[in-house]
């Protein structure tokens, strides 16, 4: 895009990006909220489109499967282990035969969840329904006590506290069910509890010392609560964390998803766009070469360039037109032409040819270009025919006119190169004399007759019965290359009666077609054409650029379709596809930048780390200052351990709280930015509150030998400890050693609630922490051997194991989600941009096609679809310039190396019309060797119906092209020029190949004030002559006879002097100044124009479909994109 639309068009693109941007915090999720470097957790962090939290929850859970299972695994686990244990410890005898019954039972529902978890319909619909039967197996098991092993008392507690974890940390349940089920079972915990105790205190038989006991129990009990509300605390702030940034991959998943669909739309908008421009094997082959070379652009002219030695081409000029502008609205006529040329595409179609461009009310076309055919003469007359009749309809539908309306129709036969030309209003172009000699032909037929030259008549080998063409007007090229010519006698086309069935020959079969005895075709129809009814289905044209951007360019949100369960599935592979990019067993990047860069990002959640571990800690103080009230030196030990614990917390907080010392603040900011010293810092601090939570043991140990009761270990079963307040038995032994095994699972716990820590790191820390902990367990239980003392270290043996296979599946599970979070946010950001890429290149693309404002016009919200653009131009001058002696000078060269030259000189031109300077001129199109502007186009930049400055500028253009081809040393070419300013019409038309262009007597005359005019010289009308009298000095010619005018009376236009900023290179060409170069994006190095053009080293289209090629491999390795997609995909196909 260039001049003042590109900052248009990139201002819209912004605000897009900034929706799409804001998708996340305005429409569905609000932001993790931090308070001074704490995450602050939230219980509704649920979007706020309901049918994307049905998508997420989906998601959510089926992400979690694993986890269910492995939650199932460990319980069966447990049950295992106590079963073993009771086993070795008990008489086989003791165990009845309803625990084993209850056991067995319990274990094969854990079996059954497991394997309804990996069920597929239950994975995809109910999976939150087997999460939620196995904690009721869990509660079940607890309260029953049927099960082995939890049947004794000592077991309760952990048990219960495993129950509320999981749901957290493995179960695929939403966070408030999660909470909703911490809350029940602690709830039910307490109440048990709670009743028990009432029911035993009411009893008569209680002695006067059970108030140290009862005291004992409620102490225990409160015990009980606290470690119940850190482990609810501990879950549910990681349980938040970690929902919120399951969200955020769900959320990235999308935006990539619907970015990704964007590309796509986007992509293929510019693929249709360059068909328009090219045919599909010229894009093809540009597209090979560069993925050959992707920096070669050297013989990008050539790849471009495509020679065809048998072709036919078609001239076809509507009769009457110029009157029937004058007696249609702009609307009406643009309507018209779209209506006829679409129809006039339609019918290429079907008999194989091609349309290579409008010249007004010209269709120009060719047949056997894009493969070769024997019968391109028959398609090109058979095509001739079918338009003489599509001229009647409309002449019928018009007749209220009074507009004679009809086609003057030209066919030769010959050689054509085709190419691309130029930087600006990219159009296929055929270069070779027979085109000329075709555009001849036409002009000098007659209207309602197909003209054909001598070499069509050899090439139809007598399918069509011809006249002789003397009757047509007389032509010195014709005559100077001795053309014979006739004129087909038949104005119908041919019936073509097909057998059936009608099938392809490039499949190896045959295709059986009857044909008429008169004026037959071997053209076939083709077989899915289906039989036309015009009173039942009568064809309509279609709209330029219909459904094209209006009805796609939404925003990525909008775009998107609402997921279901299909969907999600495919979210979950797309997962699935992205974990590939890591390690299966260290969960490490396969790539180190990735890995350095993802390990950064804990910088973010350190001070939460921190946070948690100190209010862990503290649960920790708690429990045993209550369990061990009685124990003094404990309770030194732990307020003297909480002294540093809490200096690291505030260490960690000093960057929070500028208006502290500095140097307190800088050291608390290195240690926070430095990623080494945080790694060192969270796991010293974990280390000191496991090694704090052991010193129980080694200050207060239990006496040698010491008789533990059943009552010594729980609160739940208050039996024994009730029973105490019937007998004689000392008051003094209400310490609960597994108390302290229970404060080491929540140092456990606290490892699942430090986010973004390498999950190696914590899997270390916690099985060192274990290993430890059952080390001390049995050095503390070693001296004692009674029944319940070999039971207890072993069981707590298997508690903590258990509660290690927890935390190390939590913390892969946060690690692996972080880490997905992280590639997509990287993906997003690499869809955007090449979103951004794609639709910048579209809109330049567009730029390359059409004027800035039509441009606009399409990308803006008013534009209606069902709408053709068409717009009346009171006044706007025209410019034809042609390189009058361009063909005499290179006939002795080949085809290739003369449109090589034609190139260059279109592309200076190009160059010329860029500049600041004629800001208000637009190039319409090129003719062969005839370059086409226009000026006054854009309302915008006319203040007024006097303003004409725009004419002035175009005045200045033309000069300056003169000047241009005089400096020329290389090539003596002589430039013949013709201007004609008035009214017309512009408008866009043409469906499957939009086009702009203009209408109008204007535009007929400047193109007769270049045929009639003279070399280095610049023949204008009367008119224009008057409006620009006073700016440039002017010549009077005198009256010229003028084709289809009669006399004209027109003027010679005066050069003038050079400018003061424009400079000339060895071939005269302008110097652009840096400021222009900028806007030109496509142009780069630009130090002499035609040297650039020379060498091709940076070629416009090739450049644009290198992009192109680029964004395509994006689509390729994207993702989204799999290997079915790529087969059926015949868009991503370029080459």
């Amino acid at each position: 895009m260039r001049r003042g639309s590109h900052a248009h068009l990139c201002s819209r693109y912004l605000s897009v990006r900034r929706r799409l941007c804001s998708w996340k915090q305005a429409v569905n999720m609000s932001e993790p909220r931090y308070y001074r470097g704490i995450y602050w957790p939230v219980i509704t962090n649920g979007f706020k489109d309901g049918t994307d939290e049905l998508s997420y929850q989906i998601y959510s859970r089926r992400q979690r499967k694993k986890s269910l299972v492995t939650a199932n695994l460990v319980d069966l686990a447990l049950k295992v282990g106590l079963v073993i244990i009771s086993a070795v410890t008990h008489d086989a005898t003791t165990a009845s035969t309803q625990h084993i019954a209850w056991t067995g039972t319990f274990a094969s529902l854990n079996v059954c969840a497991c394997a309804l978890s990996w069920w597929r319909p239950v994975a995809s619909h109910r999976l939150h329904w087997a999460a939620g039967g196995t904690w009721l197996l869990l509660i079940i098991q607890c309260f029953s006590k049927q099960s082995i092993g939890l049947q004794e008392p000592q077991n309760q507690v952990w048990y219960m506290l495993f129950i509320v974890f999981v749901p957290y940390a493995m179960f695929p349940l939403s966070l408030r069910w999660c909470i909703s089920l911490g809350i029940l079972s602690f709830l039910a915990h307490v109440v048990a509890t709670i009743v028990y105790i009432h029911a035993d205190t009411g009893s008569s038989v209680v002695k006067c010392n059970s108030k140290q006991r009862y005291a004992c129990a409620w102490r225990l009990l409160g015990g009980n609560v606290l470690l119940h509300a850190a482990v609810n605390f501990a879950g549910f702030y990681a349980k938040s964390f970690v929902d919120c940034e399951q969200r955020k991959v769900f959320l990235e998943t999308q935006k990539s998803k619907g970015a990704y669909q964007k590309t796509r739309i986007e992509s293929g908008r510019q693929w249709s766009l360059i068909q328009s421009v090219i045919p599909d094997f010229l894009a093809k082959k540009i597209s090979t070469h560069l993925c050959e070379s992707s920096d070669d652009f050297q013989r990008v002219i050539d790849v471009t360039s495509h020679q065809v030695h048998d072709v036919s081409i078609l001239f076809a000029d509507i009769k009457g037109f110029t009157d029937l502008s004058s007696k249609c609205s702009a609307q009406e006529l643009v309507e018209m032409l779209n209506s006829l040329f679409g129809r006039f595409d339609k019918l290429a179609s079907e008999n194989h040819c091609l349309r290579i461009k409008l010249l007004g009310d010209c269709y120009f076309c060719v047949s056997g270009l894009l493969q070769p055919r024997a019968d391109h003469a028959r398609c090109c007359v058979n095509m001739g025919l079918h338009m003489i009749r599509a001229i009647r309809d409309v002449r019928r539908r018009m007749k209220d006119l009074k507009v004679d309306l009809d086609m003057r129709i030209g066919v030769h036969s010959g050689q054509v190169t085709c190419a691309v030309l130029g930087q600006l209003k990219w159009q296929l172009d055929l270069w070779s004399p027979d085109v000329t000699l075709a555009n001849h032909i036409e002009s000098t037929g007659l209207p309602g007759r197909v003209h054909i030259s001598s070499s069509t008549f050899k090439c139809l080998n007598g399918a069509f019965k011809v006249d002789p063409g003397d009757d047509g007007a007389q032509d010195p090229l014709l005559e100077e290359h001795n053309l014979v010519t006739y004129f087909i006698r038949s104005t119908e086309p041919p019936q073509v009666i097909r057998k059936t069935p009608v099938t392809n020959v490039e499949n190896g079969s045959e295709e059986c077609i009857k044909l008429t005895q008169n004026n037959v075709s071997a053209v076939p129809t083709p077989p899915k054409l289906p039989k036309r009814n015009a009173k039942e289905n009568p064809w309509k044209p279609q709209m330029p650029f219909e459904n094209y951007y209006h009805g796609d360019s939404k925003d990525v949100h909008d775009a998107q379709q609402k997921t279901d369960v299909e969907e999600v599935e495919k979210i979950h592979k797309l997962v699935e596809a992205f974990a590939k990019n890591m390690n299966s067993w260290s969960l490490q990047f396969n790539g180190t930048e990735l890995e350095s860069s993802f390990r950064e990002l804990d910088v973010d959640t350190f001070k939460s780390n921190v946070m948690c571990c100190m209010v862990q800690w503290l649960f920790v103080v708690a429990v045993q200052s209550l369990a061990h009230y009685d124990c003094g030196n404990l309770m030194i030990v732990l307020v003297v351990m909480t002294i540093p614990l809490s200096l690291c917390f505030a260490l960690v907080m000093f960057q929070e709280f500028p208006s502290l010392q500095r140097h307190l603040v800088n050291f608390s900011a290195r240690v926070t930015n430095t990623r080494i010293l945080r790694v060192m810092h969270i796991c010293f601090f974990i280390f000191i509150m496991a090694l704090s939570s052991t010193i129980k043991l080694y200050i207060c140990p239990l006496a040698p030998h010491q008789k533990i009761s059943n009552s010594a270990s729980t609160v739940f079963n208050f039996t024994a400890t009730i029973s105490n307040l019937h007998n004689d038995t000392a008051p003094d032994d209400c310490r609960q050693p597994d108390y302290v095994v229970l404060t080491w699972v929540l140092c456990l716990i606290a490892l699942t609630s430090v986010f973004k820590l390498y999950f190696l790191i914590k899997t270390l820390l916690a099985t060192v922490s274990v290993a430890m902990y059952c080390i001390l367990l049995v050095h503390y239980y070693m001296y004692y051997q009674t029944e319940n003392m070999l039971l207890l270290p072993a069981q707590m043996v298997v508690l903590m194991f258990g509660f290690l296979v927890v935390v190390v599946t939590h913390a892969r599970l946060v690690e692996v989600i972080s880490r997905l979070e992280f590639l997509w946010r990287r993906q997003v950001k690499s869809d955007l941009e090449h979103m951004e890429s794609t639709q910048d290149m579209n809109r330049r693309l567009l730029g390359h096609i059409m004027p800035d404002h039509v441009v606009n016009h399409f990308l803006s919200r008013d534009w209606r679809p069902d709408k053709l653009y068409a717009q009346q131009h009171e006044e706007a001058g025209v410019l034809f310039a042609c390189v009058a002696n361009f063909s005499s000078l290179l006939e002795s060269r080949d085809a290739l190396d003369s449109l090589r030259v034609l190139n260059r000189l279109i592309l200076v031109f190009d160059e010329l019309v860029l500049h600041k300077t004629y800001m208000g001129i637009e190039k319409i199109k090129t003719i062969g060797a005839t370059y086409m502007v226009a000026s006054g186009l854009d309302p915008k930049l006319k203040s007024g119906k006097d303003d004409h400055r725009h004419l002035v500028a175009l005045y200045e253009c033309a000069l300056k092209l003169v000047e241009i081809l005089e400096n020329i040393r290389d090539y003596s070419f002589k430039l013949r020029a013709g201007i004609s300013c008035g009214p017309l019409v512009g408008g866009v038309i043409g469906a499957r190949k939009p086009v702009y262009d203009i209408w109008g007597n204007t535009v007929n005359e400047a193109a007769r004030m270049e045929s009639t005019g003279e070399i280095n010289r610049i023949q204008v009308t009367k008119y224009t002559h008057q409006l620009m009298r006073y700016q440039f000095a002017h010549k009077y010619r005198g009256f010229v006879e003028v084709k289809g005018k009669g006399m004209m009376e027109t003027w010679w236009v005066k050069r003038k002097l050079l400018t003061p900023h424009y400079g000339l290179y060895r071939w005269g060409l302008i110097s652009i100044p840096f400021s222009a170069q900028k806007r030109t994006e496509w142009r780069r190095g630009r130090s002499n124009p035609w040297t650039r053009t020379e060498n091709s080293a940076q070629h416009p289209l090739a450049s644009l479909l290198f992009s192109m090629q680029q964004t395509r491999q994006h689509i390729h390795t994207h993702p989204l994109y799999s290997s079915e997609e790529s087969r059926t995909d015949p868009e991503v196909q370029l080459s």
